[in-house]
């Protein structure tokens, strides 16, 4: 076999092989174009069943508020009724409604088919002091939360002068020890499952208001003592049990407690 004859079997072999591989070529781009229009299809169908009517929005659940409304929750969550549920964004939600400095912490669920479920953990140690004719409402470091006309169901500190607040910012007052004695007595008040409704400071006296004519009456140190030993606690609850709605439970030195119906 002459050399010319070998490179004619060579160029011919070499055609050959070339013509094999192209049909695969375009074999894989029919099967990836295809893979690609499946893909589509299915995203497609997904987005439409998305935003068919059974998965609107019917309702919006609120949990664990007490001093927020509903209603006030749901509008600063900026949902709706009416709107596919998979348009609600858990994320985007919580962080609308934790520029609310009532609320501590929040989660948004969504409950398919239908339903959005708010879950909101509010400030427990808040206090109310009087400034004019309105209410500021601070947590138990002095941070103002809320400046209102209305009084919110949270102990009223009375005796204390509020100069100026603003949100965010902490409360400005005259008598600026009576101010932290009287957080000081918030958060006793809360590591002892306590409330009172008011607590009034005068001059070295502190009254702490359980109702409206059942007080607490002592100096801040012996008020504090009673408080922090639990002796104030048993002696409120033994009350309770009686069914007694006014007088008077002296605190003195030495967690000593004397109550007079008065």
């Amino acid at each position: 076999m002459t050399e010319h004859t070998e490179q004619v079997q060579e160029q011919v072999q070499t055609s050959e092989q070339e013509f094999i591989k192209k049909p695969k070529r375009k074999h894989r781009r029919k099967h990836y174009l295809l893979r690609l229009i499946v893909a589509l299809a299915l995203i497609a169908a997904a987005v439409l069943c998305a935003h068919m009517s059974y998965f609107d929005v019917d309702g919006i659940a609120v949990i664990g508020n007490e001093q927020i409304s509903d209603e006030d929750i749901i509008k600063q969550s900026g949902l709706e009724t009416g709107g596919s549920i998979f348009d609600v964004h858990p994320v985007i939600v919580q962080h609308r409604i934790k520029k609310n400095l009532y609320i501590e912490d929040v989660n948004v669920n969504r409950k398919l088919p239908d339903k959005v479920e708010i879950i909101v953990k509010e400030r427990s140690l808040l206090a109310q002091f009087e400034m004019g004719d309105k209410y500021v409402i601070t947590d138990s470091e002095g941070m103002v939360l809320d400046i209102s006309k209305e009084k919110k169901k949270t102990t009223i500190i009375k005796g204390v002068t509020v100069t100026d607040a603003d949100k965010k910012e902490t409360i400005r007052v005259k008598e600026t020890d009576t101010l932290e004695k009287a957080l000081n007595l918030l958060v006793a008040m809360d590591e002892s499952d306590l409330y009172f409704k008011k607590i009034k400071f005068d001059g070295a006296k502190v009254n702490a208001y359980v109702y409206g004519k059942l007080k607490c009456s002592g100096r801040y140190e012996d008020m504090m003592s009673a408080i922090t030993s639990g002796t104030l606690k048993k002696v409120i609850y033994d009350l309770y049990q009686k069914g007694t709605e006014k007088g008077t439970v002296n605190v003195y030195s030495n967690d000593y407690c004397f109550f007079t119906p008065k």
